[in-house]
């Protein structure tokens, strides 16, 4: 009888062990999973914004000359939105304008006046960056679309400055935006569009752009929205543009030595409907 009881007593302490050691073999099994998985985790976010110096809050472009002259109305002194205002409308029916909870106000008005060239506009912009690898620039923000005229408005759009370093054009001086977005009527609903630079307008040439639809979207409903646009890591130039849940990533045909980009309300129709009001809150521009 002694001798069964101290054979159960070792038989025991050896199921003990290994009960513990199957445990402990498990709690580091698992504690290495969760290791990878955050570090994984890490790997993905390692691009985000989060990681982007932002840098803008205070360091923005003066108006050029074209449009200091012909500049109709003013920026107010603490504007809700970052960036330089390029502000080229009639300012009884146009302008920017603080609204309430931090929105900020675009509207513009068409009509056959052009300002040194170019359509009727009240937008903000930043300085550019020059070209390099893995170099961009993120607008975010929310926006929100009250009114569109007959024709297309542009809300948001990169151009493309410098001379055409590779790509389409190559060795040409480029002279237009290489992105836009636009808005236009849709029955009672907006459809936003991609305009994507193709044939780059330059110097000596005219161009071409693709079209493609976004998406549909409401009137008087926010939307976040960011766009990116840059050098990636071969030093092509790119946009990614994102919409609510819609994203879109372009990979340009050409690649120019330097790039900004624009926001606000850009061009309207000249007869019918003629004016548009677009507004944007929250709006911050990180670069990397």
């Amino acid at each position: 009888m002694k001798n069964k009881l101290q054979l159960i007593g070792k038989n025991g302490l050896i199921l003990f062990l290994t009960l513990l050691m199957s445990c402990s073999n498990n709690s580091e099994s698992q504690s290495e999973k969760e290791k990878t998985i955050i570090e994984e985790s890490k790997d993905d976010n390692s691009n985000t914004t989060a990681n982007q110096v932002c840098d803008e809050v205070s360091d923005f472009p003066n108006l050029g000359p074209s449009a200091s002259q012909s500049q109709s109305c003013k920026d107010v002194s603490t504007p809700n939105n970052q960036g330089t205002l390029d502000c080229r409308t009639d300012n009884t029916v146009g302008g920017y304008e603080n609204l309430a909870n931090g929105w900020g106000s675009y509207k513009i008005t068409g009509g056959e006046i052009r300002y040194d060239g170019t359509r009727t506009r009240v937008e903000r912009f930043f300085k550019t960056i020059s070209h390099g690898t893995n170099k961009n620039t993120n607008l975010t923000g929310t926006l929100k679309i009250v009114d569109l005229s007959d024709g297309n408005t542009c809300i948001i759009q990169s151009h493309a400055d410098g001379d055409i370093l590779k790509g389409e054009e190559a060795g040409s001086t480029n002279r237009s935006a290489q992105f836009l977005l636009y808005a236009k009527k849709s029955s009672d609903k907006i459809q936003l569009e991609t305009h994507v630079t193709i044939n780059p307008y330059t110097t000596d040439t005219g161009g071409e752009r693709d079209v493609k639809n976004l998406k549909t979207i409401n009137y008087n409903q926010e939307y976040a929205f960011a766009y990116e646009t840059g050098y990636d890591v071969n030093g092509t130039a790119f946009s990614k543009i994102t919409v609510g849940d819609t994203e879109t990533y372009i990979t340009h045909n050409h690649t120019t030595e330097r790039v900004y980009t624009r926001y606000g309300a850009y061009g309207t129709s000249d007869t019918g409907d003629v004016t548009a009001h677009i507004e944007f809150k929250d709006v911050n521009l990180c670069r990397e």
